[in-house]
């Protein structure tokens, strides 16, 4: 029961009852793209860096080491439940070659780490069909119902790795502006978002890649 209720509130299915506001937990990403060496992007690799608000409440109850860090079991098996439940909103991963969607394989490599004040999970989406080296795709990070804010970290966000060296990424943040536009809405309005609304798109993080 425990583990349930921590992976609804991992991947942000539920609004809590004092919730006053969207969004209610803050992501740092950092992310790689994998090349192999015939060129062909194989899969992305996120890490997700929680709040430490967040972050200490999901620990909260669950078995640590003497000095009091989250046991390597404990990560392992939350790392496990929060994958599976994620699948389900698609991991808050698009990934775009023109106007063609671009379909991700389940996800690999899987793990949660903590520092001390933060949790990070950290996973692997390998594309089903690796798109050529050659030509543009863009990659969008966000949660359609704006529960969660992505946030690509401020240093170095998005990696080429492999062979990804004739390749050049932009990065395209979401304007201010429209996050401050959300605190005139109500929480009812948030609560009707499901995961097939486009309403957080405004809120994506994009990187569009370029290879000659």
């Amino acid at each position: 029961m425990i583990q349930r209720l921590l992976a609804i509130l991992f991947v942000l299915t539920a609004l809590t009852g004092g919730a006053t506001a969207h969004p209610h937990v803050w992501v740092e990403v950092h992310s790689e793209l994998d090349y192999a060496p015939d060129g062909r992007l194989t899969g992305v690799r996120h890490h997700w860096k929680f709040d430490e608000a967040f972050s200490t409440y999901a620990l909260q109850g669950l078995e640590t080491t003497p000095d009091g860090k989250p046991s390597a079991k404990t990560l392992e098996e939350l790392a496990q439940v929060n994958i599976e439940s994620l699948h389900e909103f698609d991991f808050f991963t698009y990934a775009k070659r023109g106007k063609k969607d671009i379909k991700f394989l389940p996800p690999k490599d899987y793990s949660l780490t903590y520092d001390g004040t933060a949790l990070t999970l950290h996973f692997t989406l390998p594309f089903a069909d690796p798109p050529a080296k050659k030509g543009e795709m863009s990659l969008d990070v966000y949660d359609p119902t704006y529960f969660v804010a992505f946030q690509l970290a401020d240093d170095d966000p998005v990696k080429l790795a492999g062979d990804g060296g004739s390749c050049a990424l932009t990065l395209h943040r979401p304007d201010p502006a429209a996050t401050g536009s959300t605190t005139t809405l109500s929480e009812g309005f948030f609560n009707a978002l499901t995961s097939a609304s486009q309403f957080g798109s405004q809120f994506a993080n994009r990187v569009t890649v370029k290879c000659s």
